[in-house]
């Protein structure tokens, strides 16, 4: 199953197919081209996992009820139980526990997801489409005077934030502490944390648990319309949830909501200001703006890999998965396969075909897709509507997120040139 040749076994393993690696962060489309070419199905011994790189295996792999998302499936030693593990096993008092929806199988997925599928439908979508007008106008307001922001900690991050703490019925008065939590919460899928680390992860769960606990309580006997409400509601009527599930599920809401949209927005933008050609096309024709986020997507995805386990020997397109083994399906660079997607390594707005599969596929498919396109829609829309000189800055170079899973930037300095 396993191929040792000679010329698979100088490619990189463990830590180098990681941004903690800076090769792999300078060249990680070039490495997954090399994969791609020489083991598209890569056993990578140092991380116990096989890497899929192929846009057709991830597709397969995803959409197959033969692999599992729960990490009690697989190998003491895989990749998978080292992101998996935070560090929250206690199981006492506030360190009370429930897996993430992202780790849970059919048939508690499906029953845990269908009690919050209302808020991501269509309609439900485009009712948030004025308080997303409103919170980007107010934090573009605060940018009169300044001739330059952190597009990140200015923009994305409180933007994305402020929209999941209203549609969560939480204060909208404390976005940063969220923020912060956050951030140090989602370090849990590094599987070479730090102490420290380990530390900051499980005082930020505790912070953000208390949090949704108080309002969990304080929700119970209304029958609000905010999705806290709904959920305990839900509780109260028939069992459908506990306590428990409701908080693991507003803190998965919360990291995985704001994070991987506020990825999106500043990815997106920096792959936009650095094809300048790209950027004047969309200023001179806004309504490219669905192929614009579309493109964003594809070529530098939020959730750049996710992690699979196979319940049993399993085929995948004829190559044998052995049970317990994990795989790791790399939506990076399956957006980058030039069999699916022609130069693949191109900013190309006029891309005609680009089903990506940045919000994956199968029963898992993110359930904010819909949302996160819309946010991000309107933030690139006012953003250049009102900074159409914007610009990379040239004395302070952006800085990366030094995380598997997710892949973002922690800061990106832009020039505004308001010269109206």
């Amino acid at each position: 199953m396993v191929n040792k040749n000679r010329s698979t076994r100088k490619l990189p393993q463990g830590r180098s197919l990681t941004p903690h690696h800076n090769q792999f962060v300078e060249n990680r489309q070039l490495i997954y081209d090399k994969l791609r070419s020489q083991a598209p199905r890569y056993d990578d011994c140092e991380y116990g996992r096989i890497l899929l790189t192929k846009f057709d295996d991830v597709r397969t792999a995803l959409k197959n009820p033969d692999f599992s998302v729960n990490p009690e499936f697989s190998a003491i030693d895989s990749y998978m139980r080292k992101i998996a593990a935070t560090g929250l096993e206690s199981y006492q008092g506030d360190m009370a526990y429930e897996p993430p929806l992202v780790l849970l199988d059919d048939p508690d997925h499906r029953r845990v997801r269908s009690l919050i599928n209302r808020f991501f439908t269509p309609r439900a979508v485009e009712n948030m489409r004025l308080p997303i007008e409103v919170i980007t106008e107010k934090l573009l307001d605060s940018f009169v005077g300044k001739k330059d922001i952190d597009l990140i900690k200015d923009f994305a991050a409180p933007l994305s934030t402020l929209v999941i703490l209203t549609m969560l019925g939480m204060p909208e008065d404390s976005p940063d502490k969220f923020r912060k939590w956050s951030e140090d919460i989602l370090m849990g899928y590094d599987p070479e944390r730090s102490p420290d680390i380990r530390e900051n992860l499980r005082s930020a769960f505790i912070k953000m648990s208390k949090e949704f606990k108080d309002a969990v309580i304080k929700n119970q006997g209304s029958s609000g319309s905010n999705l806290i409400s709904v959920m305990v509601e839900a509780k109260e009527k028939d069992a459908q949830i506990n306590d428990l599930e409701i908080i693991s599920l507003c803190i998965q809401i919360m990291v995985a909501g704001n994070v991987t949209t506020s990825d999106l927005i500043g990815n997106g933008l920096y792959a936009l200001l650095s094809h300048r050609d790209s950027l004047g096309q969309l200023l001179k024709n806004p309504n490219l703006i669905d192929n614009a986020v579309e493109e964003m997507l594809r070529f530098d995805c939020p959730i750049s890999e996710t992690g699979r386990i196979a319940k049993k020997d399993t085929s995948l397109n004829g190559y044998l998965v052995e049970a317990n083994k994990t795989i790791t399906a790399s939506l990076s660079a399956a957006n980058h396969d030039p069999e699916k997607f022609p130069q693949p390594h191109r900013f190309n707005l006029d891309r005609k075909s680009n089903d990506h599969l940045s919000f994956g596929t199968g029963i898992h498919v993110c359930l904010g897709a819909a949302l996160a396109r819309l946010e991000t829609r309107i933030a690139l829309r006012e953003l250049l509507a009102k900074y159409p000189l914007i610009h990379l800055s040239p004395d302070t170079p952006p800085v990366r997120r030094i995380l598997p899973f997710f892949s973002g930037f922690t800061s990106l300095r832009v020039g505004l040139s308001d010269t109206s």
